[in-house]
């Protein structure tokens, strides 16, 4: 029996969080700089929150290098707003499919994010989604995207003892930096289109496999039953 690992994004993917990130970046730079709507121009989808920050403190002339402070303020922030009851969904599916995959002895779940870990887990807390993803790679560090996948198959490898091979990896998510993280490292990919990005757009970047959502999670593990998995 061959072990599958999959690296899972967040936002878009997993949840959609309403903007709730967003909104805690942008008091966080408010409390700190007293600047607002600092991320306005700012792009997000797909990216680590420390590429976001640092492109933020350099659009508004800010010095401040040290970026586990803001973190700290933006952790405090985020946690606020999750605490709404309707910050955050899952997408529709997901918690169906991640309990069909719990009884599965082969296949893995890791965290692929932008998110920073902190940022990620608070995200995750109210549908109670962190107990499937004990491990993953995180955007704390200014990283290029990739790093963060290749970051999570090496965490992965350690946390479960198992060395997946890369045609048994396969990279989820909703945008085209999802997909070219895969390629880059010569894994799988999954495009779902559950987020900003259409079923075409995210064609256009060829993706081993494309759903419009994942609602039917029976279709989804077709991919991993083909006889060679078994």
């Amino acid at each position: 029996m061959r072990n599958i690992l999959l690296v899972w994004d967040i936002d878009g993917t997993l949840i959609h969080s309403k903007g709730c990130g967003r909104r805690a970046m942008e008091q966080t730079f408010y409390k700190l700089f007293g600047i607002k709507n600092a991320f306005q121009q700012i792009q997000m989808s797909g990216r680590l929150d420390a590429w976001i920050v640092r492109d933020a403190l350099i659009m508004h002339n800010i010095q401040e290098k040290n970026l586990a402070v803001f973190f700290d303020a933006y952790c405090e922030l985020l946690q606020l707003e999750m605490k709404d009851a309707e910050a955050s969904v899952p997408i529709q599916g997901i918690q169906e499919l991640l309990q069909y995959i719990k009884d599965l002895s082969n296949i893995y779940h890791a965290l692929g994010t932008g998110n920073i870990e902190r940022g990620a887990r608070i995200k995750l807390a109210p549908q109670d989604l962190n107990r499937y993803f004990p491990v993953g790679g995180y955007g704390d560090a200014a990283l290029e995207r990739w790093q963060i996948i290749e970051q999570a198959v090496k965490r992965s490898n350690e946390h479960y003892k198992v060395i997946f091979q890369p045609e048994d990896i396969y990279v989820i998510g909703d945008t085209p930096l999802d997909i070219g993280c895969g390629k880059t490292l010569g894994v799988k990919t999954i495009a779902v289109a559950t987020g900003s990005h259409g079923l075409e757009e995210l064609r256009k970047h060829e993706p081993d496999h494309l759903f419009a959502n994942l609602e039917n999670y029976h279709e989804f593990f077709r991919i991993f039953t083909d006889k060679e998995y078994l």
